[in-house]
């Protein structure tokens, strides 16, 4: 990329959960390989994708060991996607509360998605 030009956008949205957890691996794993090819990457959880964040969860699933949700979670944090949670869908469609959810994601209101959709190049919804 060369000096003064603008990284192109990626928006990942994830509205599954653990219930369907073989619709959550593909999200994640294409928001590292677009932060991987230097896009700024951003995923986004709504409905039921709050739950993939609740500390519990992920230290029980990290145990167990063998989740591919949580090596390609690992491999979008540690490629600089940026994470939301939408605080609606958190509060009212999974029941949990702020201090549930695991570190390093951002707790918004559901405007946010607005303006990232926006805001991006390429929107992935899965």
């Amino acid at each position: 990329m060369s000096e003064g030009e603008k990284k192109q956008k990626v928006l990942v949205v994830v509205t599954h959960g653990p219930e369907d957890l073989d619709r959550t691996y593909a999200p994640l794993f294409m928001a590292s390989i677009a932060a991987s090819m230097e896009y700024e990457t951003s995923v986004f959880f709504m409905i039921k994708g709050p739950k993939l964040l609740d500390k519990k969860w992920q230290e029980e699933e990290r145990r167990k060991g063998g989740n591919p949700f949580i090596h390609f979670f690992d491999m979008a944090k540690d490629n600089g996607v940026k994470m939301y949670v939408c605080v609606q869908s958190l509060k009212d469609m999974c029941h949990m509360n702020e201090s549930d959810v695991v570190d390093g994601v951002e707790i918004v209101g559901g405007s946010t998605l607005i303006d990232l959709l926006f805001d991006a190049d390429r929107a992935l919804f899965f």
